[in-house]
C-alpha cells in the first residue's frame, strides 16, 4: 500500500541520514501504543508525547521513524491491515470474497476496531488525514475487492456487465455501517448473509 505523501521511499518516514538507524524491533510496540492512544482520545488529541509515554520510549525514537503523527497513524493502519487482511486467490469469487470480508470483519472487531472508529469519525474534520487515509488505506482495500471480481470475470464466473463497482462499494460500506452505526455483531454470520443475499446475487444477475 502507498504511504502518506510525506513518507520517504524507504518507508521509514524520515530523511536519509537523520539520526541513528531505526531499530525495527521497536516498531511494533510504537504502533501498538499509537493504536491504543488513538482509540482512547481520537486523532486530534493524539500526541507524540502520549504515544512515547505509552510505549515507554523517548519522543526522539518516534521521530526517527515518523515525521508527524499523520505519518505514524497511517503507517500503523497500513501495517495492521497488511498483517491481518490477506488478498486471497482461492479460485472462486465466493471463496475470495468470503475470505477477504471475514478477515476484514475480524480486523475491525479486534484490537484495531476502536481505533478505526475513532479515526473514521475524524475524517470529515481533518482534510489532510482524510486524503492520506483514502489513498493509503481505503483505496487499496477497494482495489483488492475489484481484483477479486475481475478474476471472476476472466474465469467466466460472473458477467462482465455485472455492477462490479456497486458490489465493491457495498461490501466495504456494509461492514463499516455495521461496525459504527448499528451496534449489531460484525461476525461471520453477517458476512455470510451479506454475500448470499446481496453481493453474489448482484454479480450473478442477468444484465
Amino acid at each position: 500500500m502507498n504511504a502518506p505523501t510525506s513518507s520517504l521511499p524507504d518507508g521509514t518516514g524520515r530523511s536519509p541520514g537523520r539520526g541513528r538507524p531505526r531499530d525495527a524491533t521497536r516498531d511494533a510496540a510504537l504502533r501498538t501504543a499509537a493504536m491504543e492512544v488513538l482509540a482512547e482520545v481520537g486523532y486530534r488529541a493524539l500526541t507524540m508525547d502520549a504515544v512515547a509515554a505509552r510505549a515507554r520510549a523517548g519522543k526522539a525514537t518516534i521521530y526517527r521513524r515518523w515525521e508527524s503523527k499523520l505519518d505514524l497513524v497511517i503507517d500503523t493502519c497500513n501495517e495492521l491491515v497488511q498483517r491481518n487482511i490477506p488478498e486471497p486467490d482461492t479460485g472462486s469469487v465466493p471463496g475470495d470474497l468470503g475470505e477477504f470480508l471475514r478477515a476484514f470483519a475480524t480486523f475491525l472487531t479486534g484490537p484495531a476496531g476502536k481505533a478505526a472508529q475513532a479515526l473514521v469519525g475524524e475524517l470529515p474534520h481533518e482534510r489532510e488525514l482524510a486524503a492520506a487515509f483514502r489513498e493509503s488505506f481505503l483505496l487499496p482495500q477497494r482495489d483488492v475487492l475489484r481484483r477479486i471480481v475481475e478474476r471472476g470475470v476472466r474465469r467466466g464466473e460472473i458477467n462482465a456487465q455485472a455492477p462490479m463497482d456497486t458490489v465493491v462499494e457495498l461490501a466495504g460500506a456494509a461492514l463499516l455501517h455495521r461496525l459504527m452505526l448499528t451496534g449489531e455483531p460484525l461476525d461471520t454470520r453477517f458476512v455470510d448473509r451479506l454475500l448470499a443475499d446481496a453481493l453474489l446475487p448482484l454479480l450473478h444477475r442477468d444484465v
